[in-house]
């Protein structure tokens, strides 16, 4: 007769699941009474692209069981416990925050891992630029040459003051002179709206002559003033009148320089480093691994960059490296690391205010990618600075606005195609059997049909609470429960396989596993022909796996 199941459990479950039989009231049986929960529930783990599909969206649960059907007597049932299908782009849906799914035109899955964007912005820079207009610069004569640049560190074209106000301290040197003093102090090559930048006021000179200095209030607001020196110079002049007019050569004079800052400079800005930041990306895909090896086809580690500053600007690489899964450190060898760097494109001077973006990428061809990225990496720890100018090519002239910003991004792209053999991961989950009723024996049966060029083979441990193994889920080593797809010269699948796995669990082990407090997964992938050959993993391969029980009490 049928027997119907309630209460389900909502997840569905690997290999078997024992599940509340509160329904089940067969006329032969009293007071029957078995509790089955969550004997191997899964953790997904990103490598097991085909354990994940029993925790994928695909998974169908059975909420009643009518097809329960009452094989031998009345005590033993055969119980249909999951029919689930997945696509590997599915499955990949379940993987870690990190991680990232892209699909190429020709359908192969890439995995990508990007680290945070590092932003550096102008303000450094500008910081820098003021310097050469310190608060205080005195004034020595009637018309003074400013120097404005810095020879082979900065040569000032144009700029243009984003704030800033100009005032001027003065002290009279004749000493014969008595009455009021007419001051005007003008900066010649700052000008708005062709109104040169000049400060104004008057003073008393006491007989004697000052005899300190006289700090002006009048000041000058040069924001959006544009500052163009002459011959690498900034020109000051100031004029001092008495009341009849008599020229004056003050004793001293200072131009106060307030707040001043820029909003644009143009030149040849020279040889300033922007400093980066030390950061890392982790990789999960290796993040559990225990043994095996795995190689990916073509993979690349990608530095994308955008960036607004209108002047040449260089890579300074000071740390490139792979952390890797057993502790070790690799670092990434590339002539563009050590010997010439990366060279960032860069908007022009009729280009202000664009964005340039570009992508430079270590492959096989320029590193030795292949070889760090098959150590196994969970992580790939780099810092980059970027030098303007490197070469000092001083006719070759720039721009920085103080909007102007770069962005560097680092991702690391592994195409689903390659070839592993043996790869092991290992994966631990708690358990509870407390409270168990009386089982005397479990068969379950696994039939997998897999497109997908993998295979997996599989073995569970039942540990105590001290971490003693109590049993195994299979009496081997190991047990293949998924055969890869049949897989043609060019790695590309092209025709399913067919697994069927039985395992047997007499109700002796149910007791002797009753004190488990933690099951251990080892999982080990091998793609087609034990890892022999590189194989493509496509967004629309499946694989559909059905899943029973048969039950004796």
């Amino acid at each position: 007769q049928a027997a119907r199941f309630r209460n389900f459990p909502t997840a569905p479950v690997f290999f078997a699941q024992l599940i509340d039989i509160q329904s089940l009231r067969p006329s032969s049986i009293n007071n029957y009474q078995l509790s089955i929960n969550n004997l191997f529930l899964m953790k997904l783990f990103p490598i097991a692209l085909l354990l994940a599909l029993f925790l994928s969206a695909g998974c169908k649960k059975v909420d009643e069981f009518q097809d329960a059907d009452v094989v031998s007597g009345d005590a033993e049932f055969a119980i249909p416990l999951v029919k689930a299908t997945a696509s590997v782009q599915d499955l990949l849906e379940n993987f870690d925050d990190y991680t990232f799914i892209e699909i190429s035109p020709d359908g192969v899955i890439h995995l990508r891992y990007r680290g945070d964007v590092l932003t550096q912005r102008a303000q450094d820079f500008f910081d820098e630029a003021k310097k050469s207009l310190p608060p205080f610069i005195p004034i020595p004569d009637t018309m003074y040459a400013l120097p404005f640049s810095q020879p082979q560190t900065l040569e000032i074209d144009f700029a243009t003051y984003k704030s800033g106000k100009v005032s001027f301290a003065a002290k009279v040197v004749d000493t014969t002179h008595v009455g009021t003093v007419y001051f005007a102090l003008s900066i010649l090559g700052a000008t708005k709206n062709g109104v040169v930048a000049t400060v104004r006021d008057t003073f008393q000179a006491p007989t004697g002559g000052f005899t300190g200095l006289y700090w002006s209030e009048n000041e000058v607001d040069v924001s959006g003033f544009n500052l163009q020196p002459q011959d690498d110079s900034l020109y000051i002049r100031y004029e001092a009148y008495t009341e009849t007019g008599k020229r004056l050569k003050l004793e001293e004079v200072i131009l106060v320089n307030t707040y001043v800052d820029f909003s644009y400079i143009e030149g040849y800005l020279g040889n300033f480093q922007h400093k980066g930041n030390r950061d890392s990306i982790p990789i999960e895909f290796f993040k559990n691994w225990r043994q095996g090896d795995v190689f990916f086809e073509q993979p690349t580690i990608n530095i994308n960059v955008e960036n607004g500053f209108g002047v040449p600007t260089r890579s300074v690489i000071k740390v490139f490296e792979i952390v890797t899964a057993d502790g070790g450190t690799i670092p990434l060898e590339s002539d563009f690391i050590t010997e010439t760097g990366i060279d960032f494109v860069y908007p022009k001077l009729y280009e202000v205010g664009q964005v340039k973006t570009m992508t430079f990428i270590f492959n096989e061809l320029n590193s030795n990618i292949e070889d760090v990225l098959g150590s196994r990496p969970i992580a790939l720890d780099y810092h980059v600075d970027a030098l303007m100018n490197p070469d000092s090519l001083t006719d070759l002239r720039g721009f920085i606005t103080d909007s102007s910003y770069y962005n560097i991004q680092l991702d690391v792209d592994l195409p689903l195609h390659g070839r592993a053999s043996g790869f092991g991961v290992v994966d631990t989950f708690n358990v509870d059997f407390d409270g168990y009723g009386e089982v005397k024996e479990a068969e379950f049966k696994l039939v997998a049909d897999n497109d997908m060029p993998i295979g997996i083979d599989a073995q569970v441990y039942f540990l105590d609470e001290n971490n003693a193994v109590l049993d195994s889920l299979f009496s081997e080593n190991r047990q293949r429960i998924v055969a890869s797809a049949e897989v043609g010269s060019d790695g590309i699948v092209t025709a399913r396989s067919t697994q069927t796995t039985f395992a047997g669990f007499p109700g002796e082990r149910f007791d002797k596993i009753r004190a488990a407090k933690r099951i251990v997964l080892h999982a080990f992938f091998s793609t087609y022909n034990d890892g022999q050959q590189s194989v493509k993993a496509f967004a629309d391969q499946k694989v559909e796996v059905r899943m029973g029980m048969k039950l004796k009490t």
